[in-house]
């Protein structure tokens, strides 16, 4: 059952991402002062707080004004706790059965909950909090060093090569369409990418980012959400791309080479 229990931590996590998701961008502290609604300021109790019940229970509307609260909210606070207990089922936290240490395992679920955060503060505003990218790729690093510690294989098989690639292909759009294809910020996402992958891993992951983002657009389009010149943010898929590269590459990799 600790599933149960990884996936309340993954919905008070998600809370807190909302919070950052929030902040980050009117340039408010992460962790200081009472969250408020953005409407009427009006600050939040702790029973309008409790993560996915407070939404469910006020018919996602804020108690004291009636405005529609984002439903980004909940969507965050769901994503984390799957996240979270999908880490919990594929590897137990404290299990011996677990092939990776318990510190691997939180760090990786600390990297998703950092990596939700930017994907999610990048669709709604298409900004990259780089300070955020930073953590992910010091986690990213520190991850590395439990697995193959300071080491010839560590610098040479995934953080120079993977990054070179993933900063040379994103980079390269970006600075070939200076900066109207991609943001900045999608380069420092690829460079990460690109630590934690390899280059095997790091070109699965861009591929699924624009296969995705492809979908993505088409539909958007179709939908009239979006006009054919309307930008869209890449980072969310960078993101889910390299989620997928991470827990499924070498699958992806072995299907599209049958």
């Amino acid at each position: 059952m600790d599933w149960i229990l990884w996936g309340i931590y993954g919905l008070a996590a998600g809370s807190a991402a909302n919070a950052v998701i929030d902040r980050l961008p009117r340039e408010e502290s992460w962790f200081a002062g009472r969250s408020h609604c953005d409407k009427c300021g009006h600050t939040l109790g702790w029973k309008d707080l409790i993560p996915m019940v407070s939404y469910i229970g006020l018919g996602g509307k804020c108690r004291y004004c009636r405005s529609p609260i984002p439903y980004r909210n909940l969507v965050v606070e769901l994503v984390t706790a799957g996240g979270f207990i999908f880490f919990s089922v594929q590897c137990p936290i404290f299990s011996v059965q677990c092939p990776m240490s318990n510190v691997q395992s939180i760090l990786l679920a600390v990297m998703w909950w950092v990596s939700v955060v930017i994907a999610f503060m990048d669709w709604e505003t298409q900004m990259v909090a780089e300070a955020m990218v930073g953590v992910w790729a010091i986690l990213v690093i520190i991850y590395l060093l439990t697995i193959y510690h300071l080491s010839f294989n560590l610098i040479f098989n995934f953080l120079l090569p993977g990054a070179a690639l993933g900063v040379g292909i994103i980079g390269g759009i970006w600075a070939v369409s200076k900066g109207k294809a991609m943001g900045f910020g999608d380069v420092e996402i690829a460079a990460v990418l690109g630590f934690w992958l390899g280059a095997a891993g790091t070109l699965v992951a861009l591929w699924m980012a624009f296969v995705l983002g492809g979908f993505a657009g088409g539909w958007l389009l179709a939908a009239g959400k979006r006009k054919l010149k309307s930008q869209i943010a890449f980072g969310p898929f960078l993101v889910i791309g390299g989620w997928m590269a991470y827990w499924w590459g070498k699958t992806i990799i072995n299907y599209l080479t049958i």
